[in-house]
């Protein structure tokens, strides 16, 4: 019998095989998935999704890699990223914007600030894509992007097919979306008429905030952990005196202790050591379990 990934690359010849994942996250860390597919439209999404199915392999799908760990040994199966007409923002009027699954959440946000548009403004610090903040009701202590979806476009990766999940079957709560195992491909968002000069104030406030409270010019995922009800994982990280505290090539950022930074040419390993320290930590010294915000995938 054939390699399945024979049989998958027959089915999707654009897929590449052995591709090194750490180009395409913002740790610069990961080993390399079995096949990779950047997908440019939706009918190579459907043949893509159909063919890891008829193969048995699963389907790990990849944004902007802003809030993944890749463990050393890679990923399994294949992995689909979005590209082509997935990147686009358009305006189909009544103060709506539907914007695909790759398009990166601050040229979303910029683009409707553009068009007098407001809503989205607290989440223009995202370093993601739609489909992963889609995924992950991403945002920040000002707001999220729940609120403003309409609907989401997916695919299902079961049989290839593509639906639309209205507003009513949608249910968003803290760093978790609806997506489930469906594949975002686009959304559609209700946002609200204003003036577009005080909307881009707004953006660039948020923009300025960011860039003084966070490591933005480092390799790292953003926020590592969740925030404990009533707390702040940064303050607690900074209590237990970890703050700049590094294993291997891996550190928690002096400027934001809720970031690790790979600074050294970090591995998987280093990090994960590093969050098992501060887990350890937080949980002898406050009694707090503190939870994974980034996502960890691989082998």
């Amino acid at each position: 019998m054939r390699d399945w990934r024979e049989a998958l690359t027959a089915a999707v010849p654009r897929v590449v095989l052995d591709e090194p994942l750490a180009r395409y996250t913002t740790f610069k860390i990961g080993g390399p998935a079995d096949a990779f597919l950047d997908a440019r439209e939706r009918d190579e999404v459907r043949v893509a999704l159909r063919a890891a199915r008829a193969v048995g392999v699963p389907v790990f799908v990849l944004g902007w890699g802003s809030n993944l760990l890749v463990k050393d040994r890679g990923v399994r199966g294949l992995v689909l990223r979005l590209t082509g007409e997935f990147e686009k923002v358009s305006f189909p009027g009544g103060d709506r914007a539907r914007a695909g699954a790759a398009v990166r959440v601050p040229q979303l946000v910029v683009a409707c600030a553009e068009k007098g548009l407001s809503g989205l403004e607290p989440i223009v610090g995202v370093p993601g894509t739609v489909g992963g903040a889609l995924a992950m009701n991403a945002g920040t202590r000002d707001g999220e992007i729940g609120p403003a979806v309409l609907e989401i476009e997916a695919a299902d990766p079961a049989d290839g097919s593509v639906r639309v999940l209205p507003r009513e079957a949608l249910s968003f709560s803290y760093r978790h979306g609806p997506v489930g195992g469906l594949v975002a491909l686009s959304c559609l968002l209700q946002l609200k008429p204003g003036i577009k000069g005080d909307i881009m104030s707004a953006v660039a406030r948020y923009q300025q905030k960011r860039l003084q409270t966070q490591p933005v010019h480092t390799f790292n995922v953003g926020s590592t952990f969740k925030n404990p009800p009533g707390r702040f994982a940064a303050q607690l990280i900074e209590q237990l005196g970890l703050k700049g505290h590094a294993i291997g090539g891996a550190r928690v950022s002096p400027v934001h202790a809720n970031f690790i930074e790979n600074f050294a040419g970090a591995k998987a390993s280093d990090v994960l050591a590093l969050v098992d320290l501060i887990r350890e930590r937080a949980r002898a010294t406050f009694g707090v379990a503190l939870e994974l915000e980034m996502r960890v995938v691989g082998e």
